[in-house]
């Protein structure tokens, strides 16, 4: 088993102690965490509650943020009636932070035109650009 996790996931090694073990702080009973990092940011994918999430630390341990891919039946009225009238949702992820919670959805107008958006949980728009 060590060969094998040493050949697939050589990186999950080198996460610091401080920041891996921040993981089962934020996120109790956390499954199968792969870890990637750029020079600042750590960031996990996992399972948690049997919901895949990917959460952001800084090399201190500090949790930034996490995200929750969401179902369409689960999207908030708010979010889906800022957007529903001319584009359609294709993907929205929660995004959480300390501070607040956003929405990131890729959407698609009539004519098949991509665009990532930013809300915020009201609604308001934060962020469009065409992909």
């Amino acid at each position: 088993m060590d060969l094998f996790r040493s050949i697939f996931s050589p990186f999950s090694r080198s996460v610091p102690k401080r920041v891996s073990g921040s993981l089962p702080v934020h996120f109790a009973g956390a499954i199968g965490a792969e870890w990637t990092s750029n020079d600042e940011i750590y960031e996990a994918i996992f399972y948690h509650d049997d919901i895949e999430k990917i959460a952001r630390f800084d090399k201190e341990g500090t949790l930034i943020e996490y995200r929750v891919n969401i179902n369409p039946d689960q999207i908030p009225s708010p979010i889906r009636e800022a957007v529903a009238a001319e584009l359609e949702i294709m993907n929205c992820i929660a995004v959480y932070t300390s501070e607040k919670l956003n929405y990131e959805l890729i959407v698609r107008d009539r004519k098949f035109v991509r665009y990532l958006l930013m809300l915020d949980s009201l609604g308001n728009s934060l962020l469009s650009e065409q992909l």
